[in-house]
């Protein structure tokens, strides 16, 4: 694995986690993980974003279905 590509990992991993923070309601937590990732790599951040996207719609489409 390239220091590009772990850079890359750990941004994403601290995107994600922003994420569980601000579900959690830890709103202060998340923006700061998500602050630190977009300096980190900014794509990284962008990339979580579509992949939330895609499971909310993915999820949207099976409750119409079922």
């Amino acid at each position: 694995m390239t220091d590009k590509q772990s850079k890359h990992d750990k941004a994403h991993d601290l995107a994600e986690q922003a994420v569980d923070k601000a579900v959690s309601g830890d709103q202060d937590q998340a923006k700061k993980l998500a602050e630190q990732a977009k300096r980190m790599d900014p794509s990284a951040v962008e990339e979580v974003s579509k992949e939330i996207e895609q499971e909310r719609k993915d999820a949207e489409k099976h409750s119409r279905e079922g």
